[in-house]
């Protein structure tokens, strides 16, 4: 049995918020993974990561310089920057995306879900 085949749970507008705070929070794509919308999440998910690899990429050549230029006495010699600009295009564009779809997801619930009656 295919898995989209298979009933989801009910979703809640909360659900759509909970999205929103862990694509913006904590890991781009992980929210709207969660929140159903699984291939996005995924491509979100590999972009984010492949962006903050780039970034850590940029980030040890640098401590490795630095490390050089201590052992030799040289100065420090900055790596080039493009796997750092690389990294943050490649974030923030997965965070951007995932900005999208949460906002998505939450104008969808909006449209479904009937309001929560309280009590006065």
């Amino acid at each position: 049995m295919r898995r989209s085949s298979m009933a989801e749970k009910p979703r809640s507008r909360s659900m759509g918020w909970t999205a929103l705070a862990i694509n913006l929070g904590a890991t781009p794509g992980l929210g709207s993974y969660l929140a159903g919308h699984r291939w996005v999440g995924l491509l979100q998910m590999g972009l984010s990561v492949s962006g903050f690899i780039a970034i850590l990429f940029w980030f040890w050549e640098l401590v490795r310089g630095a490390w050089g230029s201590l052992q030799s006495g040289d100065s420090v010699v900055w790596p080039p920057a493009q796997a750092l600009i690389l990294g943050g295009a490649l974030f923030g564009g997965a965070w951007l995306w995932s900005l999208v779809t949460s906002l998505q997801i939450i104008r969808d619930l909006r449209k479904t879900t009937p309001p929560i009656l309280r009590d006065p």
